[in-house]
């Protein structure tokens, strides 16, 4: 199925924004409550929902009062331990201190560096694919792509990798749900403990983002081993969904308009914005939440304390008034698609931005060169992510 939101109409719907469903129905919902006008939504008791690309920005600015704590889940009981607060869920100071523990992992001199290995990485799964397919561009390229990259910034060996990536996947299916107490956490909080107390336990450990977590200081202090854990992966779900869901919504809008990959063959100069289109369009995150910590308001209406915001960020990235009137439609030369808030925004701004930007262009780039023929497997479908969270094809045939 073709991920055409004007196929369906679901405004007489109650809307749902953590809904699981086709991605026509729910970009309908959304485009139904961008036309409702309401700056903050209702959606439940003590829960409102932002559908509007300035308020979302906005939102996303206000961290003195929009707190971030309890990003990405609704409530943070389990019968596991409590999990600390993770980078994605903490404010400053705590927030500021992670970030400059966790920077140097992601700078542009590492971004740059790390150019021609992902490459390698994009050509070597290329080369394992069957002669002219059919392959999964998601499960036979962008997931092991993803999985590769960030496994070896964060320090996770590449025969754990595939193995790790899988729990990640099971685990974050359930979000915004409560995951502590899963035997799934349970083998990743292990695994990411005794990695910790490797670092710890040597004098020279490797450089990488385990190390800096294990041996850093946030407030002049060490992190507790769970701390680590957590920390360590948060980075590697970070890495591993969002950008792979990407690709493969990007490759799909490519080549379900195949004058858009020929265009691309015939000028690669559409390559950075059909990349930042994809990213605007694909929305492979679909929201973040905030918590308000102040009596305040957005957009005129009054946020009382303790209660939770949505932050819809794939409807701010569909946003008419900023988008224009064919922002449901994919359009490699739309002009303000780097405006998109895939990444967030302000000071939670995604510290992997960059890396992502890599990683899509390294594939797109590839698949260029390599297989110039590239086209939609016959009867190729759309098969969503079955998640609340993630917006994406799950899997996508394609032959060449």
């Amino acid at each position: 199925m073709s991920p055409d939101p004007s196929a369906t109409d679901s405004s007489q719907a109650p809307f749902n924004p953590l809904a699981v469903g086709e991605i026509a129905a729910i970009r309908a919902s959304l485009a139904g409550q961008r036309r409702r006008g309401c700056p903050v939504s209702e959606v439940a008791p003590g829960l409102g929902y932002v559908s509007r690309h300035g308020l979302a920005r906005t939102a996303l600015l206000n961290h003195s009062t929009l707190s971030n704590e309890g990003n990405f889940v609704l409530e943070a009981d389990g019968d596991g331990p409590a999990p600390p607060a993770l980078i994605t869920q903490s404010d400053p100071p705590a927030h500021t201190a992670l970030r400059d523990l966790l920077r140097p992992g992601f700078a542009r001199a590492s971004i740059t560096e790390a150019t021609p290995w992902i490459t390698d990485a994009v050509n070597a799964l290329i080369d394992g694919l069957p002669d002219g397919g059919p392959a999964d561009i998601v499960g036979d390229l962008a997931l092991p792509l993803t999985a590769t990259v960030i496994a070896r910034l964060v320090g996770v060996p590449p025969e754990d990798a595939a193995e790790l990536a899988r729990l990640s996947l099971v685990i974050s299916s359930r979000l915004p749900d409560s995951f502590v107490g899963t035997p799934e956490w349970r083998q990743v909080e292990d695994y990411f403990t005794q990695a910790t107390r490797r670092r710890r336990a040597t004098s020279e450990p490797p450089d990488d983002l385990i190390t800096r977590l294990a041996t850093g200081t946030v407030g002049g202090q060490p992190l507790p081993e769970q701390d680590v854990a957590f920390h360590a992966w948060q980075l590697f779900v970070a890495g591993l969904e969002s950008t792979a869901y990407t690709i493969g919504s990007t490759v799909y809008q490519l080549l379900a308009d195949r004058s858009r990959w020929e265009a691309l063959l015939a000028d690669r100069s559409l390559l950075e914005n059909t990349r930042e289109e994809g990213l605007r369009y694909g929305s492979a995150i679909r929201w973040a939440f905030r918590t308000v910590a102040a009596p305040s308001e957005l957009g005129g209406q009054k946020l009382d304390p303790g209660s939770r915001v949505i932050v819809g960020l794939e409807s701010a990235n569909l946003d008419e008034e900023v988008f224009g009137p064919d922002a449901a439609d994919f359009d490699m030369r739309r002009s303000t698609a780097r405006r998109h808030l895939s990444f967030g925004h302000g000071i939670h701004l995604c510290l992997g931005a960059e890396l992502a930007r890599l990683e899509i262009t390294a594939t797109l780039t590839a698949l260029l060169n390599r297989l110039p023929s590239l086209r939609l497997a016959p009867d190729a479908g759309w098969e969503d992510v079955q998640s609340p969270m993630f917006c994406g094809p799950r899997r996508l045939e394609i032959v060449w």
